[in-house]
This record gives structure tokens, sequence and C-alpha cells, in this order.
């Protein structure tokens, strides 16, 4: 077997390339993102890792077994508006489910606080298929997958043809109950196929064959808005890998948390949103399990954006009716909340109230912050950190690139320090505290919002600005320890290389607690085999495969529902109230004890099969305590700005390729690597571990 691993995962600003031999060895690599031609980004990114090895970018490729990548391409679509134009084809009489959204897509994504704003309460605008491209046909079938009328195929044909004279690129089919009968559906794809055989069409009986029409139109319908762009860049880059020596297989990091094979995730587009942050999560139960931490909260600050996601007893939490640009979606998808708080995040003075802002808006890479001389005319955090000594000019990405210190003190003076009638260093350090006060709002809402005691999770802390801001913004959450990664700026793409490969498949039947457990077992068995058909295209044999079973369960009289892990025994058995037990269980996790309706009965309304097949890429020691003194690895000191201390204070200026497991540092002190920087604020102190991590203690 050839001898490397190498994931990719590309951010808003850089593209993060990680490299594992098969010793267990780890090296890294970075390169702006070109938004333009993201593939281009990848592989320089993949010349940069391979250079640590005295490697070309060729011969590292024409070496390795498997390349994972994480992408913001279906995201960015979204984002953007930048994706296929899609035409739906309906049920007659249900043309207007999108549009209506059930009602709460005017408040789909909004936090408490927005949803009291009246003026924040607004459909999807523009909608990603507007009325008039949705076309319905005649055709029913009843809740037992019963046809009641049959398929008008001639109103088919007819709605292609005007779709396609109409500019659509992809369509996207929906009809009533297709989930429990999906041959309406199979029928109307085959027939626009035979029309135009180079049309995309997508029918959600493959995608999501699950109950709740508004989600699972929603579902289709983005699926086909962004799977053009998504594929053509998919393909694409696997062309400039395989034109650059590259021979094995192309993984996908999946949003559901595992690996995907590219052909699957060119049909199910939706899967590779949030791609990159799921890529970091897992990254954190993979060093939390090495660790012995089970609850984790996994931070990441980005050039962009600052991303937070929950690790409960070492599984990440599933967000429960994921939403994306105000369109719910049935894809599993690891919960990761995102706000505009990121290196790149711009610094700018409300016109109203004269108040200091700082996001949502970021500089991205291009033209990126104002000291990366790129065109940047916007003070961002990162100008900031750099105008407060954070980070040193002439070491930024190495050396790599040089920071123009005198250029962001003179725009920052101008836009900031100025007009708020304050110097340049105020200026600086106010961005900086509002953006380490957005981060901590975040992290509160993350755990005490939904339920979560601090106390009782470590906090990770990674991406490129992750280790510059976290001694702030983990001090006052209540959280006991905070961990710098060794590998921080690259985490996520070093936790796609760690991930595992996972399949889900799920499929609704409506049925009422005591369950047919013959039903059940019938179902699992049919699901079973479509999770195992996937791994066998995947080239991964049975014995390697873990399977999970869950009922989707509500009780009666709900709008929302829970997934519950259920024992195969169990299901076996029919042990009716082991499932029912489980259920309440976590219905009392979630919402608090004594919350269980348990008299009012139990619906379940899908079930679910995820398919786990373990990666055999693990994080390892590199190391036993070798003392706690650091001093092979200062490098100086330098003046750095602190508010805690009155001003610029001398600080200590450690290398981190230097520590050493069981090192101590106490602040003020900043640990400079190649790709990111680690401040420690005065009376604060941090230790190496045997992985070296940067572990700081603060309860």
């Amino acid at each position: 077997m050839k001898p490397y691993v190498v994931s990719v995962d590309s951010g808003g600003t850089f593209s993060d390339c990680v490299v594992i031999d098969d010793q267990g060895r780890v090296v890294s690599g970075k390169a702006l993102s070109t938004p333009r031609e993201p593939s281009l980004g990848v592989l320089d990114a993949v010349s940069n890792a391979a250079s640590e090895l005295n490697m070309s970018g060729q011969d590292l490729l024409a070496q390795s077994n498997t390349f994972g990548h994480g992408t913001t391409i279906s995201t960015n679509a979204i984002l953007t508006r930048r994706g296929a134009k899609v035409g739906l084809i309906t049920s007659k009489g249900h043309e207007d489910a999108i549009i209506i959204g059930r009602v709460h897509q005017k408040v789909a994504g909004l936090s408490e606080e927005e949803i009291i704003n009246v003026a924040l309460l607004e459909k999807a605008n523009p909608p990603l298929v507007p009325r008039a491209l949705i076309y319905g046909v005649s055709e029913r079938v009843d809740r037992s997958g019963s046809v009641i009328v049959p398929l008008n195929l001639k109103e088919v044909r007819e709605a292609a043809r005007q779709l396609v004279e109409d500019g659509i690129e992809a369509i996207a089919v929906c009809f009533l109950w297709s989930f429990m009968n999906p041959e309406h559906e199979k029928q109307t794809q085959e027939a626009v196929r035979e029309l135009f055989p180079d049309l995309p069409v997508i029918i959600s009986s493959e995608l999501a064959p699950v109950m709740k029409e508004y989600e699972r139109v929603s579902t289709t319908v983005m699926n086909a808005y962004v799977g053009r762009l998504t594929g053509q860049y998919l393909h694409k880059l696997k062309k400039g890998l395989e034109d650059n020596g590259f021979t094995g297989s192309m993984n996908i990091m999946s949003c559901a948390g595992g690996l995907m094979s590219i052909s699957e995730a060119a049909g199910k587009a939706i899967y590779c949103i949030g791609s990159g942050p799921a890529g970091g999560i897992m990254g954190a139960v993979a060093l939390g399990e090495a660790m012995g931490y089970k609850n984790i909260v996994a931070s990441d600050v980005g050039g962009t954006s600052f991303d937070v996601g929950l690790i409960v007893n070492g599984e990440p939490v599933l967000a429960s009716a994921p939403v994306v640009n105000k369109y719910h979606i049935l894809a599993p998808m690891v919960d990761v909340v995102s706000i505009g708080a990121g290196g790149g995040s711009i610094a700018w003075i409300e016109q109203e109230t004269g108040r200091l802002m700082v996001g949502p808006q970021s500089a991205g890479s291009d033209p990126g912050p104002i000291c990366y001389d790129r065109g940047g005319e916007e003070p961002t955090v990162t100008d900031a950190d750099l105008i407060l000594g954070r980070l040193d000019p002439d070491y930024f990405w190495g050396g790599r690139m040089k920071l123009n210190k005198s250029r962001a003190l003179a725009v920052m003076e101008q836009k900031i320090a100025a007009p708020l009638k304050m110097d340049v260093t105020e200026a600086a350090a106010g961005i900086v505290e509002i953006v380490d006060a957005h981060m901590a709002d975040l992290l509160r809402k993350m755990t005490i919002g939904r339920g979560y005691d601090p106390r009782n999770f470590a906090l990770f802390c990674f991406g490129g600005a992750g280790p510059v801001h976290f001694a702030a913004y983990s001090s006052d959450v209540g959280v006991p320890v905070a961990v710098v990664p060794e590998k921080a700026a690259v985490f996520s793409a070093y936790g796609i290389a760690l991930s595992d490969t996972v399949y889900i498949d799920d499929m609704s039947e409506p049925m009422t607690m005591p369950v047919n457990t013959v039903r059940v077992n019938e179902i699992f068995q049919v699901l079973e085999q479509r999770v195992l058909n996937k791994f066998q295209q995947h080239g991964i044999k049975r014995d390697n495969i873990a399977l999970k079973y869950f009922l989707e369960m509500r009780y009666k009289g709900q709008v929302h529902a829970l997934f519950c892990p259920v024992a195969k025994e169990d299901i076996l058995s029919g042990n009716i109230g082991a499932m029912i037990q489980s259920f309440d269980g976590i219905y009392e996790k979630r919402y608090g004890k004594g919350t269980a309706f348990k008299e009012a009965g139990i619906e379940v309304a899908t079930l679910r099969i995820t398919g786990v097949a373990k990666s055999h890429n693990r994080v390892s020691p590199v190391g036993t305590s070798s003392g706690s003194a650091p001093t092979a690895a200062l490098k100086g000191k330098r003046e750095v700005y602190f508010k805690t201390s009155g001003g610029f204070t001398p600080t200590d200026i450690f290398e981190y390729s230097k520590l050493l497991p069981g090192n101590e540092i106490k602040g003020p002190a900043i640990v400079e690597a190649p790709d990111t920087s680690a401040v420690i604020h005065p009376g604060q102190k941090m230790v190496v571990d045997q992985y070296r991590n940067l572990i700081l203690h603060l309860r």
C-alpha cells in the first residue's frame, strides 16, 4: 500500500493540507484559497505540504493511497446565489408547499432574540425556485403507498419541455407520500431523461425518503440547486489530482461527520454543506478519544467565521432540524453554529449610533486584511492583532508572507481611531475585545443555552486565528480546561484525515408504540443492505463496518421528534419496553427531568441506520514529560498589548516546534508556529501535554 494519506480543507481564506504517513507522522501546509478557481488553492496546499517532506506535490500524490477533502463549494453556491436555475415538478395542488414553507420558514435559523424583531421575519428572498418554475402534475399516492391517481406522463413531459424553454438547468421532483411508494417519481425521472438525457433530474425518494413534505421538497430543490456546480468542481479536482499522479481513492467530508465517495458527494451535494467545519468536529472527536475527553466544545476561528459544535459522550451532536439559508433540509448534519467573527472580520462604525462594530462581513483572502498588502482597504481583526503585537510581521505563515504593519496602522487610524477620537492602540484593542466577546457569547449559547453545564466540557480551540484569541474567549464561559491542538491551524484538514467512512440511510413509515416489530425488522434489513452496498462500492469489507440503529420518536401531539439509538438485539427480540425506556431517558436528558409525557403515547416517524468503517489513522503521543522548563524554546521578547497589564508589556516569545511534553509557560507569553500564534495572558499558565497540545487550566 502507498504510504501517504492526504487531506485538504478549503476555507474562505486559506486551504489547509495535512499529510499522514504509514508510521503516523504528520506534516502540514497552507496556501491562500483561490475562490475563482478553488482547485488551484487545493493543489497549492498539497505542494506546500509536500515541500515539508522534501517532495514535489506530484511525487506526494503519486505515493498517496487516499485523498480526503472538505469543501465550501456547496455552501458558497447557496450564500452567493450562484447555483443552477431549478425547476420543480410536484403533485398537483401542492405547488406552493415550498413557498408557504410550513409558515416557519420566516423564522428558520433565527435566534430567540432575532425572532422577537418582527422586521427580520421574512422568507427566503429570492426563493431558490420561483413560483413560475413550479409545475403540478396529476398523481396521488396515499399514506399507505397505494396509488389513488395514476401519474399523468403527458403532463410531466409538457412541464419538462416548458421548464427547459424557460432555461432551467436542473429539475427537482417531489410528490406527496413518495417515500412510501417512489414509482411515480422514478417514472417522472425516466420520462424527463428520455426527452433531455443531459438534464439533471433529482427525485426526493432517492435523496430523502422521509416524512415532512416541505422539508423534503426544499431538500430536493436545494440539492438540484448546488448539485451541478458541486459535481463540476469535484470532477475537475479529481482530474487535477489524477493529472498530478494521484491514482488512489478520493473521499469527501460529509456534513454528517464522516467520509463519503466522490460519486456519492456529487449525487448528494447537500451533504457537502458544512463539510469543512464537520472535519474540525471529527478531529475533536478523535483527539478527545486519545486524551480521555468525551464532552467537548469544539471552536474554530478561521478567516471568515467562528464555528462551534458540541461532542457529548464521544459523539458529535447532530442538528435536529438543519437550516441552510432559511431552508430546512433533511440531511443528517453535524450541528455547527457559525457567526461572522474571524481573523478577516471587518471593523466598522455604525452610522446611526457611532458604535464600533466587528463583522459579520469578512475580507476573506481576496483582497484580505490590510496588512496582507493585497488590496484590502478595510481594517480587520488580523490587522488589530498585528498592531497589538500578537503577530510577528516577519514570521506570519512561517515568513512566507510579510505583513505590512505601517499600512495597517495608517488605515486603522483613518477609519476607526480618528472618527472615534481614540488612539490607534485603543481602537485595535476595542476590536479584539468585541470579537472575543462575540465568541464567548456563542460558546455560552451552545452550552448553557442548550441545557449543558460547561463545567463538564473541555474546550478545544483551533483554526488559524483560534490560538490567538482562545485565552480570552475561553476565560469566562465556565469550562475547566481549554486545549489548543498541535495542528490547530489545519485542524479541520487533520480531522478529515482521521475521519471514519460513514453512510447513513433513512426510511419513514409512521407507526405507534407498540410497533409491529416484524415490520421494523423488515425496514431495517432494507436499510442495512442499502448501507452495506455503499460500503461495498467503496471497497470496504463487511467485517470492518459497525452498524448503529435509530428510531425517530416523539410523544403524540408533538411536532418535533428525536432520533433515539436502539439495540439490535431489542429490535430482533421485539423488546418494545427497552425502546420506550431509551426514548424517555433521551427526552428527559434533552429537555429536563420530569418533562417526559409518557401517558401521551409514542409515535415513530423514521427509521435510520448509520454505518461506520473506522479509520486506520489515530492520534499518537509524541513522548513523555521532559521537564517543566521551556528554556530551549525561548526566542526572545516582544512588546505585546494586554488590557489587564495596562498597555504594552515585555512578553516572552516561544518557538512551538521546540516545546516538549511537560513544558510549562507562564503568561504573558506567545507561542509561535509557522501557521498560528498562541497568546497566553498575564496570570495564566499553559502546559504542553504528551500529544504536544497546549493546555490552559481555567478552574
